[in-house]
């Protein structure tokens, strides 16, 4: 699985592939970007 967010709205949605479209504010799928799943993001020192 992975974490999409949208950079529209800020929303994340969690799917194997990449939405057609941001769930909370219908914006198309090019809006959406691929994050670290939680628990997986280095921590700045």
């Amino acid at each position: 699985m992975a974490l999409w967010k949208c950079a529209v709205c800020g929303a994340e949605m969690e799917a194997r592939c990449k939405p057609g479209k941001c769930k909370n504010c219908g914006a198309e799928k090019d809006q959406l970007v691929k994050d670290a799943p939680a628990g997986t993001k280095k921590k700045e020192s």
